[in-house]
C-alpha cells in the first residue's frame, strides 16, 4: 500500500454532534512507521483474530522503513517458553513448524483455538527478515508467561495455572522493560485492546509500568464505525478510507463519548482512551478469521484445545464451529455470547 494521504472531512454536521472538526487520517503503515521517529514504544491494541487489522500488521513489517526504526515486536499470542525456537524461526533458520507453533497455540490467556492470523504473522516476519541484513532483522519477543501445558493434567493442576494466569499483564510489562527498554531497543507492542485502553485518561498496568521506566508510549486502539452498541453507528466514518490511522487530539473522533461498558470509573471520551484510532472499516466489513471444523476436529491442535478446556472448566465450552461455517466471521454481532468464565483457581493456602 505505502501511500500517505491527509483527508480533511470538514463540515461534517450531523444531528447530535452540533459542531464540525477536521479528521486527519493517515495511511496506517506510513503513520505507524513515522511514530517511531518520536516514540520508542508504540502500543497497538488488537481485536483478536481480526482479518483487516492483521493485514495491516503483515504489511507493516514488510514496509520500507519499518525495520530501520523498529527492533522488536512484542506479542501477546506468544508463550515465552518458545522464545529460542521463535528466534531461530523468524531469523530464517531451518526450524520445523511443530517446534515453534506452540508459541501461538499454547498461550496462557487464550483457552480456545487461536486464529490462523497469528501463524500468518510469524511467517510474515520470517519472510520480511529474509530481505534484511542481519543487523536489521526483526525479533518477535514473546509476551505471554512461559507456562508449560505438559505439566497440567487434572483439575488439581489449576494451582499451577494460577502461577501464570493472573499475572499476564505484569509479565508482558516486564518483558518490554527488560528485553526491549533495558537493551535500548524500540518495539511495536501488540495485545488485546482492553490491555492498552486507558480508562478516562488513566493508563492501564502495562502503560503505567512503561511510564515508571521513564518511557512515554503512543497508544492506538482499533475499531469500526461503532461508537457504542451494535446499532450505534457514526456515519461520519463513511468519509474516511479504511484502514485509516486517526489522531485523537486533532479530530472529532477524540470527542466521541466513551460508553464505558463494563469498566469501573467515570466515562470519558475516546481521546482519553488512546492517542489514535485505527479505523478498520464499517461494522459489517470487519471480520475475524477462524479455523474450519475439519482443521480442528480430531487434529493435534483441536485435541490439545479440548484437553486444556476439559482440565480448566467443570463444563468445558464447545469450541468447534459448525461444519459449514465459513472461515471469515463477523467481528461484531448484535448478540455476542458472553466469554466463558475464567476457571476457578485454588484458594491460597500455607
Amino acid at each position: 500500500m505505502n501511500r500517505l494521504f491527509l483527508l480533511f472531512a470538514v463540515s461534517l454536521m450531523s444531528s447530535g454532534h452540533g459542531h464540525a472538526l477536521a479528521a486527519p487520517a493517515d495511511d496506517p503503515i506510513t503513520g505507524i512507521i513515522k511514530l517511531f521517529d518520536t516514540y520508542r514504544i508504540v502500543m497497538v491494541g488488537e481485536i483478536h483474530g481480526c482479518t483487516q487489522e492483521w493485514n495491516v500488521f503483515d504489511e507493516l513489517v514488510a514496509a520500507p522503513g519499518f525495520a530501520e526504526r523498529v527492533n522488536d515486536i512484542v506479542m501477546e499470542f506468544g508463550n515465552a517458553r518458545y522464545q529460542d525456537a521463535v528466534d531461530r524461526y523468524v531469523a530464517g533458520d531451518n526450524v520445523a513448524i511443530d517446534q515453534v507453533q506452540g508459541a501461538w497455540q499454547e498461550t496462557v490467556g487464550a483457552f480456545g483455538p487461536p486464529s490462523p492470523v497469528y501463524e500468518g504473522f510469524y511467517a510474515a516476519v520470517r519472510t520480511a527478515n529474509r530481505k534484511l541484513p542481519k543487523n536489521q532483522q526483526l525479533r518477535i519477543v514473546l509476551g505471554d508467561p512461559p507456562m508449560d501445558w505438559s505439566q497440567v493434567h487434572t483439575a488439581k493442576d489449576r494451582e499451577y495455572v494460577g502461577l501464570f494466569l493472573p499475572f499476564r499483564d505484569e509479565f508482558y510489562a516486564s518483558v518490554v522493560r527488560y528485553r526491549v527498554l533495558a537493551k535500548r531497543r524500540r518495539a511495536l507492542l501488540i495485545m488485546g485492546e482492553g490491555h492498552f485502553r486507558r480508562n478516562a485518561g488513566r493508563p492501564g498496568l502495562i502503560e503505567r509500568e512503561l511510564l515508571t521506566a521513564f518511557v512515554e508510549p503512543y497508544v492506538i486502539i482499533p475499531g469500526s464505525n461503532m461508537v457504542g452498541g451494535y446499532d450505534d453507528l457514526d456515519r461520519r466514518f463513511d468519509q474516511l478510507p479504511a484502514p485509516s490511522l486517526i489522531d485523537m487530539k486533532s479530530s472529532w473522533v477524540g470527542t466521541i463519548p466513551d460508553s464505558n461498558p463494563g469498566r469501573p470509573g467515570p466515562a470519558g471520551t475516546w481521546g482519553q482512551m488512546a492517542d489514535a484510532y485505527l479505523y478498520l472499516g464499517p461494522r459489517d466489513t470487519v471480520t475475524v478469521t477462524e479455523y474450519r471444523r475439519s482443521e480442528l476436529e480430531g487434529t493435534a491442535l483441536g485435541n490439545g484445545v479440548q484437553r486444556r478446556l476439559a482440565i480448566l472448566f467443570d463444563k468445558p465450552p464447545d469450541f468447534l464451529p459448525p461444519a459449514d461455517a465459513p472461515t471469515e466471521q463477523p467481528a461484531f454481532s448484535p448478540k455476542s455470547p458472553p466469554p466463558p468464565r475464567l476457571p476457578d483457581l485454588p484458594r491460597p493456602r500455607p
